[in-house]
Parts: structure tokens; sequence; C-alpha cells
């Protein structure tokens, strides 16, 4: 996924001051009968239901969301219909629970009896309707169980799952434990620095990360985890282990570690922000191969590091460079852009479209290449997305590589992720990418010059076969490209023309590093790459 990230700026406004504003305008005054009696279908009283004091669902965390949706989504929307949805989604955790809009009334019905009757709000209001949303959830919650026993994160869930699912496949709520898990992972967290392998109640260090605390106090893969703050590590799950690793940083962890048997040591580690690297490198027949997971804070950095490691211990006999984003799901978008930046010297990188004017924005290359120009082929399959297709589209339509696998996702659009005031996140698809020959990713996704993935299709040298005989057709892909945005039937061709497929893993490498051992079979399959641009953008 690419991202773009934007912190809400709600907490500088008093939540009560707002609430306040909201309730004083007169939009949403109940009967008196809704206020303080609900009637079922007989008309006989219905029983409000005996609370705890449940914890309260809060307005702004609906005031800032939906604020979010309608300045920033793609395209224009209505309230009309997501306010009411959002409601709708309450019967996820009752079904007895009812939301029905009849003109300008809203109505909440809660085993077959009217619970309340609302004014709407606006089409365009969406701090009215944040209003509204609470309101009917309170009201909500007096007479049916399941939502008073529910927790308001359950109910945030269930509103915002029914307002995204009237936007598109890719915006939607994360809820605060997975959104703090995806944060970590984007952007970092207080830790140490190692990852643990846990098996037969042992715990062991693995991966630690270069230049991490952990890594400067000489904690080695393979070190055994005895006692993390004193506390035994066998008294630990793992999410308890990973929490007591993880925290505020400049704070000190005591951990015990013993190696190969030896004696247990005390080991004191002052937690540094940590970004999980998702770099790994190796070099196999002379060329340098680069794994590349997904896109976070640290991966232009890291793949730098890589790049420099590999050529400083190859040297002259290097014959190329593989990127390997097979299986990527995408990441940071100005990483992405980083990432191809350090091997194009000019031109554009990719442009965004959307509504909001910060969303158009134009990408270009820096002159310089961290590769002096070494040949370098990217590797994609069906489960290369958005920031990963950012990459190989660039480097493919600036004639820098050559792609080989299959055709990519197809998902051309960048997510702005908002984070909400009660840490959950709230991801808005805000514009669609285009890449430097002017095509959009949505849908089409990235066709790759040499395809590994038709059937039968299992010897290197015979999938070579067609560049190196010539019989490969560049103008066909560019001419369905240029009509797949609004030709189901050109879109449907461009898809077929490298259907992705489950195969051999180690076909696509061995394609990879033959073509990269011809020089004159990668200049061809380079100078084939570089497509007349579809449209100026």
């Amino acid at each position: 996924m690419a991202i773009r990230d934007r912190n809400a700026q709600s907490r500088v406004s008093p939540f009560q001051a707002l609430s306040r504003r909201l309730r004083g305008c007169g939009r949403f005054a109940a009967p008196a009968t809704a206020a303080f009696l609900a009637l079922n279908a007989h008309g006989n009283p219905v029983q409000a239901v005996p609370s705890a004091d449940p914890a309260s669902v809060s307005e702004q965390v609906f005031a800032v969301g939906f604020g979010k949706i309608a300045e920033v989504y793609l395209k224009p929307v209505s309230f009309d219909q997501l306010g009411v949805d959002g409601l709708k989604g309450l019967t996820v955790i009752d079904p007895t629970v009812k939301v029905e809009r009849a003109n300008s009334t809203v109505r909440l019905y809660v085993s077959g009896g009217l619970a309340a009757e609302y004014g709407a709000a606006g089409a365009a209001d969406a701090a009215g309707w944040a209003t509204l949303t609470t309101r009917v959830i309170d009201r909500a919650r007096l007479f049916s169980p399941p939502l008073a026993l529910a927790t308001p994160e359950r109910i945030y869930q269930v509103v915002f799952d029914g307002v995204t699912a009237d936007l598109d496949g890719y915006s939607r709520y994360t809820g605060v434990q997975r959104a703090t898990n995806e944060r970590a992972q984007r952007e970092g967290y207080g830790g140490i620095g190692v990852s643990l392998d846990i098996a037969n109640n042992r715990v062991t260090v693995r991966d630690v990360l270069p230049r991490s605390p952990a890594d400067r106090a000489s904690v080695r893969d393979g070190d055994q985890l005895l006692a993390i703050d004193g506390e035994l590590t066998t008294r630990l799950n793992e999410a308890d282990m990973r929490d007591r690793l993880r925290g505020p940083t400049g704070t000190i962890v005591m951990v015990t570690l013993a190696r190969d048997g030896g004696t247990p040591r005390r080991v004191p580690l002052r937690r540094e922000r940590v970004v999980p690297n998702t770099v790994s490198s190796s070099v196999v027949d002379q060329v340098g191969v680069i794994k590349l997971e997904r896109f976070n804070a640290t991966t232009a950095s890291n793949l730098r590091d890589a790049v420099a490691g590999i050529r400083q211990n190859v040297g002259r006999n290097l014959h190329g460079l593989v990127l390997d984003l097979r299986g990527n799901p995408g990441g940071l978008l100005d990483q992405a852009v980083s990432v191809a930046d350090l091997f194009i010297k000019r031109g554009r990188i990719i442009a965004t479209e959307g509504r909001h004017p910060d969303s158009r924005q134009r990408f270009e290359a820096a002159p310089d290449d961290i590769a002096d120009g070494l040949p370098l082929v990217v590797l994609v399959d069906g489960r290369s997305a958005s920031s990963a297709e950012v990459v190989a589209a660039a480097l493919q339509d600036s004639g820098r590589a050559v792609v080989v696998g299959a055709s990519s996702y197809g998902k051309g659009s960048v997510q702005t992720v908002t984070r909400l005031p009660n840490d959950g996140e709230l991801f808005l698809t805000w514009s669609r990418i285009y890449t430097p020959a002017g095509y959009t990713l949505h849908r089409q996704g990235v066709q790759p010059m040499v395809c590994t993935s038709r059937a039968g299709q299992t010897d290197p040298d015979a999938l070579l076969g067609d560049l190196r005989d010539g019989r490969l057709r560049p103008t066909q892909i560019a001419s369905w490209r240029a009509k797949a945005a609004d030709d189901e039937q050109a879109l449907a061709s461009l898809r077929e023309s490298c259907p992705w497929k489950e195969h051999e893993p180690e076909l696509d490498l061995k394609v990879a590093t033959r073509l990269l051992a011809e020089p004159g079979l990668y200049q061809r399959a380079v100078a084939l790459a570089v497509v007349n641009t579809v449209a100026e953008r």
C-alpha cells in the first residue's frame, strides 16, 4: 500500500467547546418522547438496559474521521449515505438494532421498538453527522445489551467499517492495537533492535539490527534470552516479551542472556528508535540480489547501504543488480520515490492526481545513480503492489531497468493516514498514481518485459527466446495501456498478456542472471522497455 502520513491536528481545539457549538446549533433536537421514552411496535415502553456506566464513545473520534473523509477523499462524498451506512454498522454488534432514514428524519429501532428520532444533518455536514452518530450510539446503548457491553473500540470499528465500505477497497479504519503495530513497522518504535525465536520453551535472539542498542552491546544471533527486567522469559508469552522490550526511547531495559550454554550475563540496554530492516541482500553468480519486503521509513537508506556493500565485496566482477519486489505489498510512498531515485538520474518518477490540492504532485529524479549505471533487473509478481509498482514502473519507463516476472497487482492509489484521537488510524484513498509513461497503475499494474509465469514455460533460456529473436511486441502493450482506463477489453488483454500464476521462484532469478550475463541482450530489453508516453500529466 502506498501511504502518505498526515497526523490529525484535532487536539488544537478543545473537544468540549466543539461539542457545545455543535449541540447549540439545534439541528438535532429530538421529540420529547424520543428523549426520555422509547415505545415498541405496540406502543408499550421499551425497557432500558441497566448499565454499570460503560465506557463512553467519543464524538471527537467521529468528528476528526468524518472531517478527513470530507476533506481529502479522492472523490466528493455525501454523508446522506455515508452517515446512515455507518450507523447501520451497529447491526453487526446487535442484529436487533436498526437505523433508517425517512426524508429528513433518522430513526433508531431496538428489538422492533422505536427508540429515538433525530433530524438528519446536511449531506456535507461532517461535524453534524459526527454529533448525530454519537447521540444515536448513546441512545442505542441504553436499550441494547450487546451494545451496552461493547467497548468503544468495537463500536468505532463497525461504524467506520460501514462508512468506508461506501468509499473503495483501500480506505479503512484500523483499531488501536493493529494501528500501533502497523505504525511500528512503518515508522519505528522504542526498542533494542532484535527479533525473538521461541521454540520448546527456549527464547533465542534472531536478526540483531546493525547499529542498534543490542548490536552495540554485542548481543548476537543465537543468544538465549533468559529474563527481561528480572522476569524469567519462561513466564512470559510472546506479546509480553515484545511489550517489555519496547518502551519510550531513552529508557533502560535489563536483559539476561546466555551464549552457548555459558554463564548468564545481565546487559542494560538503552532503548532507541528502531525501524525494522526491510532490505536483505546476497550475491548469486556475480549478481547482487536485493530483496525489499516492504517500504518503511528506512528502506531507501538501507538499500543504499546494501548496494554499497555488494559493490565493495564483489568489485569489478559484478555483472549487475537484481531488485526483488515479489510479494512486496507496498508501504510509504516517499520511500518508493526515494528508492527509484537512487538509480534514475533524470526525469519523472511518478505523478499523483486527486481532489485535494496537496494530492497533485510531481516527483522528479535527482542527478545521481548509486549503481553508476550497472545493469538492473526488477522482479515482480501478482503480489507486488502499490509502492512496489511505483518503483518497477519508474525504473522500466525511464529505461533504467528490465522488469522480469508476472503482471503486478494493480493498486495504483495513495492512501493518506490520519491518526484519530483514540490512536486508531483512518486510511483514505486520496490520489491516483501515474507512471512516467503516463498510464495509471490502477487495475493495470506493471507488465514485465520478460514474462516468466505462462503455463508450461520453465526453461530460462527459452523464456528469453522471444527477446533474443525479436518477437516481443511492446507497442501492443503500449496500445492496450492507452485504452485500458476506459476499455474493459483492452484492460483484460493487458492483464492476460502476462497473467500471474504460482511457479518456481528460482525461475525468475535464473532468467534475471542470464539476462545480466549477456550485455547485448540486456540492452535490447532496456530499449524495448521505453514506451511512448500515453498522456501528459
